[in-house]
């Protein structure tokens, strides 16, 4: 239960934290901090992934799974760093200033972008276990199996928009430093959440399904 939590918790922060505009700056470096306690705990309650990855067969899967780890854990260390050097509530004593401010604003925010797609990768490689869990601490076992020709359609569903919106909100030119973060429409607080909570939903199912095909192609 406690996994599940946390879990959940860390997603609805990285929502929250994605567009600045909604929660301005003190309480997003309020959350932010927060994050990093979260990830502490992650790291904590998962100490034995590290203790034996080096054990039984280094398969595609787990060597996989250990390179999105190893580049979230680099990503989210420098989204932190990145986010003291700009900070302008928490702690501003250590804010660099001068033209180097834009610079470190446009890693943050990269960075930013490679740890909510590599948390939806990594949620897509435990999926299934989690979803177990998940469908145990609901009690909605029966029901899912009852219509799972409802749920694969509504997953199906889920991807396609999540691809959508992925392009509509420029996530790629983003991650790229193509597009500029102040100009042109933005969307409503309700569709920014709608959209990059099935960005990631997308993520965590196209990695599921290829993870699963995977593992068939190499039986």
């Amino acid at each position: 239960m406690k996994r599940n939590i946390l879990n959940i918790m860390m997603v609805i922060m990285f929502l929250l934290l994605m567009n600045y505009r909604f929660t301005h700056n003190f309480l997003h470096e309020i959350i932010g901090a927060i994050i990093l306690l979260l990830a502490l705990w992650h790291n904590k309650l998962n100490i034995s992934w590290y203790k034996t990855f080096f054990n039984g067969k280094q398969n595609i899967r787990r060597i996989m799974v250990a390179i999105i780890n190893i580049l979230f854990v680099l990503s989210f260390v420098v989204v932190m760093i990145s986010g003291l050097l700009i900070s302008r509530s928490l702690i501003p004593s250590l804010a660099v200033h001068g033209s180097s401010t834009i610079l470190w604003h446009q890693i943050h925010q990269v960075s930013a972008y490679i740890c909510f797609i590599t948390i939806g990768i990594h949620l897509g490689f435990h999926w299934k276990m989690l979803w177990i869990r998940l469908q145990h601490w609901l009690g909605i076992e029966k029901f899912y199996k009852k219509y799972a020709i409802i749920g694969t359609a509504l997953v199906a569903g889920i991807i396609a928009y999540g691809v959508y919106a992925s392009f509509t909100n420029h996530v790629g030119a983003k991650l790229l430093m193509e597009h500029s973060f102040r100009g042109g429409q933005r969307p409503s607080a309700m569709q920014f959440f709608m959209d990059y909570t099935l960005i990631i939903a997308s993520y965590i199912g196209i990695t599921h399904y290829l993870t699963k095909l995977l593992a068939k192609n190499s039986r």
